[in-house]
């Protein structure tokens, strides 16, 4: 089984658990916004991209991953 976008940046940032990635602090988040910018949108289903940004930045869905994915940099970059 394909591990989720989420799952995939939870392990990536070292959390124990999935909800610990609310609990980022401004640099934790930057480092996550660098891990994100190295995935391509057609790496992860539209779906998951807006999964994940639902679940990080509580905005509601994009049309496009590419839109998505964006729409998390941005959330995570403080743009």
């Amino acid at each position: 089984m394909k591990e989720s976008l989420l799952d995939r940046l939870a392990a990536r940032m070292g959390c124990t658990y999935l909800s610990d990635l609310h609990w980022l602090d401004r640099i934790q988040k930057a480092k996550l916004a660098s891990v994100v910018w190295h995935i391509e949108p057609e790496d992860a289903t539209l779906f998951e991209w807006n999964d994940a940004l639902l679940y990080l930045a509580g905005d509601p869905p994009a049309e496009t991953a590419g839109a998505a994915r964006e729409k998390l940099l941005d959330y995570l970059s403080d743009r």
